[in-house]
């Protein structure tokens, strides 16, 4: 791997978008009951529904989601 050495004796690399990967993809979700906005991980399966519960310790309840890209 090429690298230069700057001024501060740190090594520098260069990255491109080819280079980079997703780790992982939040979603940002809104409770049908009570509104409570909340982010759920790795939800993004095109196609997919997902059971979520509610992060509102006042609410607590289960509702689905359906995940599609249009």
């Amino acid at each position: 791997m090429e690298y230069e050495v700057k001024e501060n004796g740190k090594r520098m690399i260069y990255c491109t978008f080819a280079d980079t990967e997703v780790a992982s993809l939040w979603t940002k979700v809104q409770c049908p009951y009570c509104g409570h906005e909340q982010q759920e991980l790795d939800m993004s399966d095109c196609g997919d529904t997902y059971t979520i519960q509610c992060g509102n310790e006042d609410c607590e309840k289960e509702y689905e989601m359906h995940f599609d890209a249009s």
